[in-house]
């Protein structure tokens, strides 16, 4: 049990600054549609780059099987049997590999089965960039199979000891929201990222047999609305009811993602929370995005959903009284102490701390997963569970994705 709120309690934190991500890269532009045709042809996204490494000085990489190493021109610069410890670094004139630089821009390796590793983490597949990126630092790309890919994300995102139905649930939300990005990334030079931006991905750190199974128990499945791909948002547990996507971010409404009522979370250790911030806690995070203040008199919800959630707060100074956006504020403050907008109570304590109460952990949109788990508990199917949580869905197979 403890292993399993490590788990939930890591993913919340990542998808909380995930989509508080998405929401700044949204912001100054038209409201984004959340809906993605299938292309006509899936040929070209079997495969799926992960920015597993970013902006390092140097790295290690090991391979325990043959491997070959080739620069940006596609020319074999390294190859051999195995591989122990070598160091990677972005230089000026290329990219150095151990004590040789290659004038590249970049260094593929690839190998033969799933022996890779990179600075301590196992790998799947077989190919890997080593990218000098514009800032002159590294960036590593590992590409891979989809459902590879699922491996080393479903015993993080999910827990391994929840019951079946819902780990496939968790799988096809996995694999829908991977093919979205895959499609939407097509040409930049990965689609996702490992760490906080994307699913975090763990490589072979987690790989479990029962999320294994649930993988391929569910192969080629995913989510659509009227055919068209959609983010199948999900978070850990909503207090009570989920809300609608344009309400946390700036897309425009989509019917799957305009919010339910959910009483099956109410188990979770992350269902009811308190957090004790002072002042100059919120007057240190407010200067360092830009808003300075004197001293901070007040805080209070402002713009609050029907679930109540709160998508503003107003802050009250000796210099003056603003409304910030909530889910940015939470995410600046710390969103392992501000674990929802659904706040019940912000009070005034007699040391001067500003006391909040709330429910629920994450952003609320689309599927609760500490819902899902009691649901798959309670027997029912995982199209049941997806169809209660993105309502008027439906699971699809995409068939090449089933060979």
């Amino acid at each position: 049990m403890k292993l399993m709120h490590s788990r939930i309690y890591r993913a919340a934190v990542f998808f909380l600054l995930f989509f508080y991500c998405v929401a700044m890269a949204f912001a100054g532009s038209a409201l984004k549609d959340l809906s993605f045709p299938l292309p006509q042809d899936l040929k070209g996204y079997h495969k799926i780059r992960i920015l597993v490494i970013k902006n390092r000085p140097e790295v290690q990489v090991s391979c325990r099987s043959p491997f070959e190493v080739f620069d940006d021109q596609g020319r074999s610069v390294f190859k051999g049997a195995s591989l122990t410890g070598a160091t990677i670094k972005p230089m000026a004139e290329g990219v150095q590999w151990w004590n040789q630089v290659v004038p590249t821009r970049f260094l593929l390796l690839q190998s033969v089965g799933n022996g890779v590793r990179v600075g301590g983490t196992g790998l799947f597949g077989d190919t890997i960039l080593f990218y000098k990126n514009p800032k002159g630092s590294l960036d590593v790309i590992n590409e891979l199979d989809l459902d590879d890919y699922l491996k080393g994300v479903l015993p993080f995102e999910g827990n391994p000891k929840w019951a079946f139905e819902s780990l496939k649930a968790q799988a096809i939300v996995s694999r829908t929201f991977a093919l979205t990005r895959m499609i939407e990334r097509h040409d930049q030079e990965y689609d996702v990222m490992s760490g906080i931006f994307s699913q975090v991905y763990t490589g072979k750190n987690l790989e479990n047999e029962k999320t294994n199974e649930a993988i391929a128990a569910t192969k080629g499945e995913v989510l659509t609305y009227n055919g068209k791909l959609f983010p199948a948002y999900f978070h850990s547990t909503c207090g009570g009811a989920t809300t609608a996507a344009d309400l946390v971010w700036p897309v425009k409404p989509h019917p799957a993602l305009q919010g339910v009522e959910c009483r099956f979370c109410e188990k979770s250790p992350h269902y009811k929370w308190e957090a004790r911030i002072m002042p100059a806690e919120i007057k240190e995070k407010l200067a360092k995005h830009g808003m300075p203040v004197n001293e901070v008199l007040g805080i209070k919800t402002g713009k609050v959903d029907r679930t109540g959630r709160a998508h503003t707060l107003i802050i009250k100074s000796t210099w003056w009284e603003k409304t910030l956006d909530a889910d940015a504020f939470r995410v600046w403050f710390d969103p392992m102490k501000l674990k929802s907008n659904l706040i019940t109570r912000i009070r005034l304590n007699d040391d001067g701390a500003f006391v909040f109460k709330g429910k629920g952990w994450g952003h609320g949109v689309g599927l609760c997963q500490y819902g899902m788990k009691y649901l798959g508990e309670l027997g029912y199917g995982f199209k049941e569970i997806l169809g209660y949580y993105y309502p008027g869905s439906q699971v699809v197979e995409v068939q090449e994705f089933m060979t």
